[in-house]
């Protein structure tokens, strides 16, 4: 006989059955799930539950062009994908492997856990979409200065841990002031805009950029030099100077930037790319 035959009908005689919930288990469940607004935790609950009848190799969930991995493993052969829905509401995709074929009491299972899910995944998703919109800078589209300041001091703490590089750059715009002077402030959030493009064009994936205010932009780099923040600022100034829009009103940047150092606190790096940068500005 085939061993893979054999592993295969060994895996489906061996499998725990699937029993459907009771009322009294799909309250506590429920219970379970719901008020749990971070979606780590959310996602912990829900498959803990699942893996109580059904051996899950890996879990997926995929919204919005993001795949999140809830249960990391081997993706098998065996692989079963669910839309989510609450009311008219899709809230993503989930893609189970599992070690053995998922029969039809399986699924359905999985479609009760479903719908248990979906209210409380629909409010954890809600309140990460109004808790970004509150880190977020509405113009430019770029962190704003509350989670500028929430995220260098966790980047500070990761440096202070791990030994890891760090470095703060900074940016002000040159001859903004007078664009919004002479052509009003549509023609400045214009370049407001476009800028944070450039800036975010400019790093890696990995990398967080800031509008602190007004015409002032920050990026943090980790892990970085001071060659990656070199290399940031001169891929500025190359695309800022190919931009049609940022030439037509002739709007340079400045530059600063400051590399982590033991017992750097906040403000001691904030300060030593801002003097920089205005050395830089003062000597145009």
């Amino acid at each position: 006989m085939d061993p893979n035959l054999w592993n295969n009908i060994f895996a489906e005689n061996s499998k725990p059955r699937a029993k459907p919930l009771g009322a009294d288990q799909r309250l506590l469940i429920l219970q379970k799930l719901q008020g749990k607004l971070d979606l780590g935790l959310l996602f912990e609950i829900f498959a803990r539950e699942i893996e109580k009848q059904i051996d899950i190799s890996r879990l997926v969930w995929d919204l919005e062009e993001t795949s999140t991995l809830i249960r990391r493993g081997e993706a098998t052969q065996y692989r079963q994908a669910f839309i989510l829905r609450f009311g008219d509401n899709e809230l993503g995709k989930l893609q189970y492997s599992t070690p053995y074929p998922l029969d039809k009491d399986e699924i359905n299972l999985l479609h009760t856990y479903h719908r248990l899910f979906a209210g409380p995944l629909m409010n954890a998703i809600e309140y990460r979409r109004v808790k970004n919109m509150a880190l977020r800078d509405y113009l430019s589209g770029l962190g704003n200065r509350s989670c500028f300041e929430q995220d260098i001091q966790h980047a500070l703490a990761m440096s202070e841990r791990r030994n890891v590089g760090l470095v703060l750059v900074m940016f002000d715009l040159d001859n903004f002031k007078q664009v919004n002077d002479r052509f009003g402030h549509l023609d400045g959030d214009k370049v407001i805009r476009r800028f944070a493009t450039l800036l975010k064009q400019a790093v890696r994936a990995s990398d967080r950029c800031y509008r602190i205010g007004g015409d002032e932009f920050a990026a943090l780099l980790q892990p970085a030099t001071d060659k990656s923040a070199l290399h940031v600022a001169r891929r500025v100034q190359q695309l800022m100077s190919d931009d049609h829009t940022l030439r037509t009103l002739k709007i340079g940047s400045s530059c600063g930037f400051s590399e982590y150092q033991k017992g750097d606190t906040t403000t001691s790096l904030v300060d030593r790319a801002d003097r920089q940068l205005y050395r830089h500005k003062r000597n145009k």
